[in-house]
């Protein structure tokens, strides 16, 4: 079972101590754990037995662990957990990948790493146009079910993780260094909400700055967590693409967007489709890829001018109009009657506030 750090300081510093075997291999880290479900089992083990698995070093760092300062700064805000791949709270979809972490740090909600997920990934320099797809597609994604797990970095993966927790939902940070030391620091406040709304997760025990490699090993267990990955906008070369490469490698769904030609920063999303990956060239294909139904106005689905109250103004009479028969999501409407996003959103507020409309799953729908 998960550890739970705060409650036993003894035992709080030995499972760190366990974690830094990491350092040696992640593999080797992995076997251990198999073989062993605790520090104070690894320490029991017998001398011959403990040289012949090149653990005396790890086990002398358990026997003389103390709690580390940097530990109780974390306890504070939010619970503090270890998990190994052994773990029932594990992810389950990272657990089948070959090169799964032997352990992850989480700090945050423990419950999110169960839920059913989409990466999203993208460039840290996003355009325009890149930086609506982001909010509007990863909004698609969290109003069909889907915790949003990204990398905190700049961009669109910061613009991931902002639009799932602005649609309601949970969202996952993936982070290259140690939870204590936060990276890109810029991000810190973006971090604790996620702490909030979600969980913050590492594979690097505390104290672990970011390094060159480090991205390598995060973008593979970024890509482990979910069955798919969608990148919104990616130059080439790029760490989006190497995202991308690791997610295909799992066996998992590699979904991208399509640019023009003429848009350097979509070369790496051009790239992708030519070599096989799934188009995602509008919110209902996306929708339709995660198993929600797309929506089409038909004469059935509207409520006649003399079943909507006069008092309304155009923009709620519309909405009301298209969400009589069953939920419809924020962004199919938006796109149905030509408007933006935050517009669409605020009319649907105004409409739940007065409790002619009511939210059913993912999507919005008329009372009456």
């Amino acid at each position: 079972m998960a550890h739970q750090f705060g409650i036993d300081a003894g035992a709080d510093a030995k499972w760190l101590a366990l974690s830094n075997g990491v350092r040696a291999g992640a593999r080797w880290l992995d076997g251990l754990l198999q073989r062993f479900d605790s520090p104070d089992a690894l320490l029991e083990c017998s001398s011959d037995e403990a040289r012949l698995l090149g653990v005396q070093s790890l086990q002398r760092d358990i026997a003389s662990a103390c709690e580390p300062a940097s530990l109780r700064g974390l306890i504070q805000e939010a619970p503090l957990h270890l998990i190994t791949a052994q773990d029932p709270e594990y992810p389950p979809l990272l657990a089948e990948c070959e090169d799964r972490p032997p352990f992850l740090l989480v700090h945050g909600e423990l419950e999110v790493l169960q839920a059913a997920t989409l990466s999203v990934v993208g460039t840290r320099k996003p355009s325009l146009d890149g930086t609506r797809a982001a909010t509007e597609f990863t909004s698609v994604a969290t109003r069909a079910g889907r915790a949003v797990v990204s990398g905190l970095a700049l961009g669109i993966d910061g613009l991931a993780h902002q639009s799932a927790m602005a649609a309601g939902g949970k969202t996952i940070a993936v982070l290259p260094s140690g939870l204590d030391i936060l990276y890109p620091l810029r991000h810190r406040h973006l971090a604790n909400k996620i702490k909030r709304n979600g969980a913050l997760v590492s594979e690097f025990p505390l104290g672990t700055p970011p390094r060159k490699h480090h991205f390598y090993r995060r973008n593979r267990t970024l890509s482990g967590f979910s069955a798919a990955t969608l990148v919104i906008e990616a130059g080439r070369p790029s760490g989006t693409l190497l995202t991308a490469s690791a997610a295909a490698d799992q066996g998992r769904d590699v979904l991208a967007l399509p640019w023009s030609v003429y848009h350097p920063e979509g070369a790496g999303c051009r790239f992708l489709l030519d070599d096989g990956a799934m188009l995602i060239s509008s919110i209902d294909a996306l929708y339709e890829y995660l198993g929600y139904p797309q929506f089409d106005v038909t004469a059935g689905d509207l409520l006649s001018a003399a079943q909507i109250d006069a008092a309304l103004d155009p923009d709620q009479k519309a909405i009301l109009a298209l969400t009589r028969c069953r939920p419809v999501p924020p962004e199919v409407l938006a796109a149905h009657l030509g408007w933006d996003l935050e517009r669409c959103l605020a009319v649907l507020s105004s409409l739940e506030v007065s409790g002619r409309l009511q939210r059913r799953g993912p999507g919005y729908q008329a009372t009456y």
